[in-house]
Protein backbone atom coordinates (compact mmCIF):
# COMPACT_ATOMS: atom_id res chain seq x y z
CA UNK A 1 0.00 0.00 0.00
CA UNK A 2 1.38 3.37 -1.03
CA UNK A 3 0.71 6.34 1.25
CA UNK A 4 1.66 9.70 -0.33
CA UNK A 5 3.72 11.97 1.87
CA UNK A 6 1.85 14.97 3.27
CA UNK A 7 4.97 16.93 2.32
CA UNK A 8 5.13 15.75 -1.29
CA UNK A 9 4.04 19.04 -2.83
CA UNK A 10 6.21 21.05 -0.45
CA UNK A 11 9.29 19.01 -1.28
CA UNK A 12 8.59 19.03 -5.02
CA UNK A 13 8.61 22.82 -4.98
CA UNK A 14 11.40 23.23 -2.46
CA UNK A 15 14.17 25.32 -3.95
CA UNK A 16 17.71 25.65 -2.66
CA UNK A 17 19.11 29.05 -3.52
CA UNK A 18 22.80 29.22 -4.36
CA UNK A 19 24.71 32.50 -4.35
CA UNK A 20 28.13 32.93 -5.89
CA UNK A 21 30.59 35.70 -6.85
CA UNK A 22 30.91 36.49 -10.52
CA UNK A 23 34.29 37.20 -12.04
CA UNK A 24 32.93 39.24 -14.89
CA UNK A 25 34.59 42.30 -13.35
CA UNK A 26 37.87 41.09 -14.80
CA UNK A 27 36.60 42.08 -18.26
CA UNK A 28 36.25 45.73 -19.23
CA UNK A 29 32.61 46.79 -19.29
CA UNK A 30 31.31 43.60 -17.69
CA UNK A 31 28.85 43.59 -14.78
CA UNK A 32 30.24 42.82 -11.35
CA UNK A 33 28.73 41.55 -8.09
CA UNK A 34 26.89 38.42 -6.94
CA UNK A 35 24.63 36.06 -8.86
CA UNK A 36 22.25 33.43 -7.62
CA UNK A 37 20.44 30.41 -8.99
CA UNK A 38 17.99 27.83 -7.68
CA UNK A 39 18.17 24.04 -7.85
CA UNK A 40 15.20 21.71 -7.63
CA UNK A 41 14.48 18.55 -5.66
CA UNK A 42 14.86 15.00 -6.96
CA UNK A 43 13.02 11.85 -5.88
CA UNK A 44 13.78 8.13 -5.85
CA UNK A 45 11.45 5.10 -6.02
CA UNK A 46 11.52 2.97 -2.86
CA UNK A 47 10.93 -0.71 -3.48
CA UNK A 48 8.35 -1.91 -5.96
CA UNK A 49 5.20 -0.46 -4.44
CA UNK A 50 5.40 2.99 -6.00
CA UNK A 51 6.61 4.79 -2.86
CA UNK A 52 8.96 7.71 -3.49
CA UNK A 53 11.48 9.33 -1.14
CA UNK A 54 13.31 12.61 -1.44
CA UNK A 55 16.72 12.02 -3.03
CA UNK A 56 18.04 15.58 -2.62
CA UNK A 57 16.83 19.14 -2.42
CA UNK A 58 19.53 19.99 -4.93
CA UNK A 59 22.90 20.18 -3.16
CA UNK A 60 23.90 16.94 -1.46
CA UNK A 61 26.99 18.52 0.12
CA UNK A 62 24.90 20.98 2.13
CA UNK A 63 22.59 18.21 3.30
CA UNK A 64 25.52 16.02 4.28
CA UNK A 65 27.04 18.91 6.26
CA UNK A 66 23.78 19.37 8.16
CA UNK A 67 23.80 15.70 9.18
CA UNK A 68 27.32 16.07 10.56
CA UNK A 69 27.27 19.53 12.16
CA UNK A 70 23.72 20.74 12.79
CA UNK A 71 20.39 19.01 12.06
CA UNK A 72 19.05 17.33 8.96
CA UNK A 73 15.39 16.26 8.75
CA UNK A 74 14.39 13.40 6.46
CA UNK A 75 10.82 12.82 5.30
CA UNK A 76 10.62 9.08 6.08
CA UNK A 77 7.70 8.21 3.83
CA UNK A 78 9.39 4.82 3.31
CA UNK A 79 8.38 3.68 6.81
CA UNK A 80 5.24 1.83 7.82
CA UNK A 81 3.80 1.69 11.33
CA UNK A 82 2.13 -1.23 13.10
CA UNK A 83 0.18 -0.63 16.32
CA UNK A 84 0.03 -3.26 19.06
CA UNK A 85 -2.44 -2.83 21.92
CA UNK A 86 -3.70 -5.14 24.66
CA UNK A 87 -2.23 -6.49 27.89
CA UNK A 88 -0.03 -9.06 26.14
CA UNK A 89 1.44 -6.73 23.50
CA UNK A 90 5.00 -6.62 24.85
CA UNK A 91 5.16 -10.33 25.65
CA UNK A 92 3.88 -11.15 22.17
CA UNK A 93 6.42 -9.12 20.20
CA UNK A 94 9.19 -10.26 22.55
CA UNK A 95 8.67 -13.93 21.70
CA UNK A 96 8.78 -13.14 17.98
CA UNK A 97 11.98 -11.06 18.21
CA UNK A 98 15.71 -11.64 18.73
CA UNK A 99 16.11 -8.63 21.02
CA UNK A 100 15.31 -8.55 24.75
CA UNK A 101 12.12 -6.47 24.73
CA UNK A 102 10.36 -7.76 27.84
CA UNK A 103 12.11 -5.26 30.14
CA UNK A 104 11.56 -2.19 27.94
CA UNK A 105 10.19 0.90 29.65
CA UNK A 106 7.82 3.56 28.39
CA UNK A 107 9.68 5.90 26.02
CA UNK A 108 12.37 3.39 25.07
CA UNK A 109 13.15 2.28 21.51
CA UNK A 110 15.17 -0.73 20.37
CA UNK A 111 16.10 -2.31 17.02
CA UNK A 112 15.38 -6.01 16.59
CA UNK A 113 15.06 -8.75 14.02
CA UNK A 114 11.70 -10.47 13.71
CA UNK A 115 12.55 -14.03 12.69
CA UNK A 116 10.77 -17.02 11.20
CA UNK A 117 10.64 -20.54 12.60
CA UNK A 118 13.67 -21.33 10.43
CA UNK A 119 15.63 -18.42 11.87
CA UNK A 120 15.54 -16.25 8.75
CA UNK A 121 14.80 -12.54 8.95
CA UNK A 122 11.19 -11.49 8.46
CA UNK A 123 12.09 -7.84 9.06
CA UNK A 124 14.51 -5.52 10.84
CA UNK A 125 12.31 -3.18 12.87
CA UNK A 126 12.32 -0.48 15.52
CA UNK A 127 10.13 -1.13 18.55
CA UNK A 128 8.85 1.99 20.33
CA UNK A 129 7.15 1.51 23.71
CA UNK A 130 4.39 4.02 24.51
CA UNK A 131 2.27 4.29 27.65
CA UNK A 132 -0.58 2.13 26.40
CA UNK A 133 0.69 0.73 23.10
CA UNK A 134 3.67 -0.43 21.07
CA UNK A 135 4.64 0.93 17.68
CA UNK A 136 6.59 -1.20 15.25
CA UNK A 137 8.43 1.04 12.78
CA UNK A 138 9.21 -1.04 9.68
CA UNK A 139 10.19 -0.70 6.02
CA UNK A 140 6.97 0.03 4.16
CA UNK A 141 7.65 -2.73 1.62
CA UNK A 142 7.27 -5.49 4.24
CA UNK A 143 4.76 -4.08 6.72
CA UNK A 144 1.94 -6.38 5.60
CA UNK A 145 4.19 -9.43 5.85
CA UNK A 146 5.05 -8.44 9.42
CA UNK A 147 1.38 -8.00 10.31
CA UNK A 148 0.52 -11.39 8.84
CA UNK A 149 3.43 -12.98 10.67
CA UNK A 150 2.37 -11.59 14.05
CA UNK A 151 -1.25 -12.59 13.57
CA UNK A 152 -0.22 -16.13 12.63
CA UNK A 153 1.22 -16.61 16.12
CA UNK A 154 -1.54 -14.94 18.15
CA UNK A 155 -3.74 -17.58 19.78
CA UNK A 156 -5.33 -16.61 23.09
CA UNK A 157 -3.29 -13.50 23.85
CA UNK A 158 -4.92 -10.17 24.61
CA UNK A 159 -3.48 -8.24 21.66
CA UNK A 160 -4.80 -6.21 18.75
CA UNK A 161 -2.65 -5.64 15.66
CA UNK A 162 -3.41 -2.64 13.44
CA UNK A 163 -1.81 -1.01 10.43
CA UNK A 164 -1.69 2.73 11.20
CA UNK A 165 0.64 3.75 8.38
CA UNK A 166 -2.02 5.95 6.78
CA UNK A 167 -2.48 7.93 10.00
CA UNK A 168 1.17 8.04 11.15
CA UNK A 169 3.88 9.90 9.26
CA UNK A 170 7.54 9.84 10.32
CA UNK A 171 10.13 12.60 10.22
CA UNK A 172 13.69 11.60 11.13
CA UNK A 173 16.15 14.12 12.60
CA UNK A 174 19.90 13.49 12.67
CA UNK A 175 22.87 15.65 13.62
CA UNK A 176 24.55 17.38 16.54
CA UNK A 177 21.56 19.62 17.27
CA UNK A 178 18.81 17.12 16.42
CA UNK A 179 17.90 16.47 20.05
CA UNK A 180 17.66 20.20 20.70
CA UNK A 181 14.77 20.59 18.26
CA UNK A 182 11.53 21.44 20.04
CA UNK A 183 8.50 19.49 18.85
CA UNK A 184 4.83 20.06 19.64
CA UNK A 185 1.78 18.17 18.46
CA UNK A 186 3.65 14.94 17.74
CA UNK A 187 5.09 11.84 19.41
CA UNK A 188 8.90 11.91 19.70
CA UNK A 189 10.82 8.61 19.82
CA UNK A 190 14.52 7.77 19.92
CA UNK A 191 16.33 6.68 16.78
CA UNK A 192 18.93 4.22 18.13
CA UNK A 193 22.46 4.84 16.87
CA UNK A 194 22.48 1.24 15.59
CA UNK A 195 20.06 2.14 12.78
CA UNK A 196 22.23 4.55 10.76
CA UNK A 197 25.39 4.71 12.85
CA UNK A 198 24.45 8.11 14.26
CA UNK A 199 21.99 9.19 16.96
CA UNK A 200 18.75 10.94 16.15
CA UNK A 201 15.09 11.16 16.92
CA UNK A 202 11.97 10.03 15.13
CA UNK A 203 8.91 12.26 15.12
CA UNK A 204 5.55 10.61 14.47
CA UNK A 205 2.89 13.00 13.25
CA UNK A 206 -0.70 12.77 12.14
CA UNK A 207 -0.72 13.68 8.41
CA UNK A 208 -2.81 16.78 9.08
CA UNK A 209 -0.16 18.03 11.52
CA UNK A 210 2.94 17.10 9.52
CA UNK A 211 3.26 20.47 7.79
CA UNK A 212 3.17 22.38 11.08
CA UNK A 213 5.84 20.15 12.65
CA UNK A 214 7.98 20.36 9.51
CA UNK A 215 7.74 24.15 9.35
CA UNK A 216 8.69 24.36 13.02
CA UNK A 217 11.80 22.24 12.49
CA UNK A 218 12.88 24.30 9.49
CA UNK A 219 12.29 27.52 11.44
CA UNK A 220 14.60 26.18 14.19
CA UNK A 221 17.39 25.66 11.69
CA UNK A 222 16.92 22.08 10.49
CA UNK A 223 17.74 21.49 6.83
CA UNK A 224 15.72 19.11 4.64
CA UNK A 225 17.92 16.17 3.62
CA UNK A 226 17.37 13.47 1.06
CA UNK A 227 18.36 9.85 0.73
CA UNK A 228 21.64 10.60 -1.10
CA UNK A 229 23.13 12.43 1.91
CA UNK A 230 21.60 10.10 4.51
CA UNK A 231 22.78 7.04 2.62
CA UNK A 232 26.31 8.47 2.27
CA UNK A 233 26.44 9.12 6.01
CA UNK A 234 25.33 5.64 7.06
CA UNK A 235 27.59 3.83 4.54
CA UNK A 236 30.72 5.63 5.71
CA UNK A 237 29.73 4.61 9.23
CA UNK A 238 29.40 1.00 8.01
CA UNK A 239 25.76 0.71 9.08
CA UNK A 240 23.92 -1.89 6.94
CA UNK A 241 20.19 -1.49 6.46
CA UNK A 242 17.35 -3.89 5.75
CA UNK A 243 16.16 -4.31 2.14
CA UNK A 244 19.37 -2.70 0.87
CA UNK A 245 22.33 -4.64 2.29
CA UNK A 246 20.33 -7.66 3.47
CA UNK A 247 16.76 -8.91 3.19
CA UNK A 248 14.37 -11.72 4.06
CA UNK A 249 16.66 -14.33 2.51
CA UNK A 250 19.31 -13.74 5.18
CA UNK A 251 19.96 -15.14 8.64
CA UNK A 252 20.79 -12.73 11.49
CA UNK A 253 24.45 -13.79 11.65
CA UNK A 254 24.92 -12.99 7.98
CA UNK A 255 24.21 -9.30 8.65
CA UNK A 256 27.16 -8.82 11.04
CA UNK A 257 24.68 -7.00 13.34
CA UNK A 258 24.29 -9.60 16.08
CA UNK A 259 25.60 -7.33 18.86
CA UNK A 260 22.92 -4.71 18.26
CA UNK A 261 19.94 -6.95 17.38
CA UNK A 262 20.27 -10.29 19.21
CA UNK A 263 20.34 -11.19 22.90
CA UNK A 264 21.45 -14.70 23.83
CA UNK A 265 20.36 -14.36 27.46
CA UNK A 266 16.63 -14.01 26.81
CA UNK A 267 13.93 -16.65 26.89
CA UNK A 268 12.49 -18.56 23.96
CA UNK A 269 11.55 -16.82 20.73
CA UNK A 270 10.63 -17.98 17.26
CA UNK A 271 13.75 -19.19 15.42
CA UNK A 272 15.91 -19.11 18.56
CA UNK A 273 17.29 -22.63 18.11
CA UNK A 274 18.66 -21.81 14.66
CA UNK A 275 20.16 -18.49 15.78
CA UNK A 276 21.77 -20.10 18.85
CA UNK A 277 23.15 -22.97 16.78
CA UNK A 278 24.70 -20.52 14.32
CA UNK A 279 26.33 -18.68 17.22
CA UNK A 280 27.89 -21.87 18.55
CA UNK A 281 29.04 -23.09 15.13
CA UNK A 282 30.85 -19.85 14.45
CA UNK A 283 30.64 -18.77 10.80
CA UNK A 284 27.58 -18.34 8.55
CA UNK A 285 27.72 -19.21 4.86
CA UNK A 286 28.00 -15.52 3.97
CA UNK A 287 28.51 -12.28 5.85
CA UNK A 288 28.38 -8.53 5.41
CA UNK A 289 31.84 -6.97 5.59
CA UNK A 290 33.53 -3.72 4.67
CA UNK A 291 35.89 -3.42 1.69
CA UNK A 292 38.89 -1.13 1.76
CA UNK A 293 39.45 -0.24 -1.87
CA UNK A 294 42.99 0.02 -3.24
CA UNK A 295 41.86 2.80 -5.56
CA UNK A 296 39.85 6.01 -5.37
CA UNK A 297 37.45 4.61 -7.95
CA UNK A 298 33.96 3.87 -6.57
CA UNK A 299 32.33 0.52 -7.43
CA UNK A 300 28.56 0.54 -7.72
CA UNK A 301 26.09 -1.49 -5.68
CA UNK A 302 25.36 -4.78 -7.41
CA UNK A 303 28.91 -5.23 -8.69
CA UNK A 304 30.16 -8.81 -8.39
CA UNK A 305 33.23 -9.67 -6.36
CA UNK A 306 35.89 -12.13 -7.47
CA UNK A 307 38.51 -14.26 -5.78
CA UNK A 308 41.40 -13.44 -8.10
CA UNK A 309 42.52 -11.28 -10.99
CA UNK A 310 41.70 -14.11 -13.38
CA UNK A 311 37.97 -13.49 -12.79
CA UNK A 312 37.00 -17.10 -13.38
CA UNK A 313 34.46 -19.40 -11.83
CA UNK A 314 31.66 -18.19 -9.57
CA UNK A 315 31.59 -14.73 -7.98
CA UNK A 316 32.35 -14.86 -4.26
CA UNK A 317 30.16 -11.94 -3.29
CA UNK A 318 28.40 -8.73 -4.26
CA UNK A 319 28.67 -5.08 -3.29
CA UNK A 320 25.48 -4.05 -1.49
CA UNK A 321 26.23 -0.35 -0.81
CA UNK A 322 28.88 2.16 -1.81
CA UNK A 323 29.50 5.87 -1.43
CA UNK A 324 32.32 8.38 -1.29
CA UNK A 325 33.26 9.05 2.34
CA UNK A 326 33.94 12.75 3.04
CA UNK A 327 34.94 11.89 6.63
CA UNK A 328 37.70 9.62 5.32
CA UNK A 329 39.02 12.18 2.85
CA UNK A 330 36.91 11.27 -0.16
CA UNK A 331 37.84 7.60 -0.44
CA UNK A 332 35.24 4.94 -1.29
CA UNK A 333 33.20 3.39 1.53
CA UNK A 334 31.92 -0.04 0.53
CA UNK A 335 29.74 -2.70 2.19
CA UNK A 336 29.66 -6.17 0.61
CA UNK A 337 28.10 -9.58 1.19
CA UNK A 338 30.88 -12.18 0.95
CA UNK A 339 30.97 -15.95 0.94
CA UNK A 340 32.22 -17.55 4.17
CA UNK A 341 35.64 -18.53 2.81
CA UNK A 342 36.40 -14.95 1.75
CA UNK A 343 34.87 -12.95 4.62
CA UNK A 344 37.98 -13.19 6.81
CA UNK A 345 39.86 -10.06 7.82
CA UNK A 346 42.72 -9.20 5.49
CA UNK A 347 41.47 -11.25 2.54
CA UNK A 348 42.17 -9.79 -0.90
CA UNK A 349 39.28 -9.66 -3.37
CA UNK A 350 38.57 -7.95 -6.69
CA UNK A 351 35.71 -6.07 -8.30
CA UNK A 352 35.18 -4.11 -11.49
CA UNK A 353 34.75 -0.35 -11.70
CA UNK A 354 33.71 0.09 -15.28
CA UNK A 355 36.19 -1.98 -17.27
CA UNK A 356 38.95 -1.74 -14.65
CA UNK A 357 39.53 -4.54 -12.15
CA UNK A 358 40.19 -3.05 -8.69
CA UNK A 359 41.77 -4.79 -5.70
CA UNK A 360 40.23 -4.50 -2.23
CA UNK A 361 40.96 -5.74 1.27
CA UNK A 362 38.27 -7.23 3.53
CA UNK A 363 38.01 -5.37 6.85
CA UNK A 364 35.54 -5.50 9.73
CA UNK A 365 32.46 -3.30 9.83
CA UNK A 366 33.53 -0.49 12.16
CA UNK A 367 29.88 -0.03 13.12
CA UNK A 368 29.75 -3.55 14.54
CA UNK A 369 33.02 -3.08 16.40
CA UNK A 370 31.58 0.02 18.07
CA UNK A 371 28.45 -1.86 19.11
CA UNK A 372 30.48 -4.63 20.71
CA UNK A 373 32.37 -2.22 22.98
CA UNK A 374 29.39 -0.20 24.15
Amino acid sequence: MTIPSPLQDTLEHYQTEVSFQTDEGDRTGAAIGESSSQVLSEFLPWGENGCFVLATTGIVELEYAALQKSCGVFDATCRGTILLTGEDRLECINRLSTQQLASMKIGESLPTFITSRKGSIIADVLVHVLEDAIWIDVDVTVQQQVIDHILAYVVMEDITVSDITASTHWLWCFGETANEMQVEGAQVCTLPVELFGMPGKAIATAPEHTHAVWDSLIAQGARPVGWYALNMSRIERSAPIFMVDFDTSNLPHETNMIASRVRFDKGCYLGQEIVARMESLGAPKRKLMKLQMKSDELPIAGSQIWESKEVTGTPIGVITSSAISPMAGGVPAVIAMLAKAFAGLGKTVYTYVGSELIEAEVVELQYEQKSETT
